[in-house]
């Protein structure tokens, strides 16, 4: 093993010399560093590894936290950023399908988020390129959102308990909220 320390994204080797192996992943045909820690490159087993931090494994059941990036006809685009009671930072596409936003039937989902609102989601299945999340259910959805007009942290109304209003602007705005709204020290 080599002593070299390397960083997230270091340039190993390509697939031509060397598999990819632990804590690496490749890349138009170039092998990476995919966690901190020490290179290991084995000429003779033609291997390249890190051994170091390992990274979070995302699993079927797990509550994840995310920011909302984006939204479709019938998805929003989730990046999740955390596995709720672990730790270490992961960084994956998600999407919830309007079908596993709320109990009830959602027309847009731009009515439910906002971007950059932080949300906590469970994992429903996990293909090759795809993870499916959900905000079904009181204690999944959004966890604190941002006004859509002036980007100020939302808080819960007062006169309307089901809404967030905007300390700043006092506007009004609709989430998909989850049972503990405002707590993300988790996060």
């Amino acid at each position: 093993m080599d002593t070299q320390k390397v960083m997230v994204g270091e340039y190993l080797g390509t697939i031509e010399e060397f598999m990819p192996g632990e804590g690496t992943y490749s890349e138009d045909g170039k092998i990476y560093s995919a966690v901190i820690g020490y290179k290991d490159v084995d000429p003779s087993k033609h291997v390249a590894a890190v051994h170091g931090m390992k990274l979070p494994s995302l699993k079927i059941g797990q509550m994840v936290f995310g920011e909302v990036a984006g939204f479709r006809t019938n998805m929003v685009t989730v990046i999740a950023g955390k596995i709720l009671g672990q730790k270490g930072v992961i960084d994956e596409k998600t999407t919830i399908y309007v079908s596993n936003i709320a109990d009830s039937y959602v027309d847009k989902p731009e009515d439910y988020f906002g971007i950059g609102d932080i949300v906590k989601v469970k994992i429903i299945k996990m293909d090759a390129n795809l993870i499916d999340v959900s905000t079904k259910g009181n204690e999944l959805g959004v966890v604190k959102a941002y006004c859509k007009n002036c980007r100020h942290a939302m808080v819960i109304s007062k006169k309307q308990p089901d809404k967030l209003q905007c300390p700043s602007c006092n506007r009004i705005e609709k989430r998909k909220m989850a049972s503990d709204y405002g707590n993300v020290s988790e996060y």
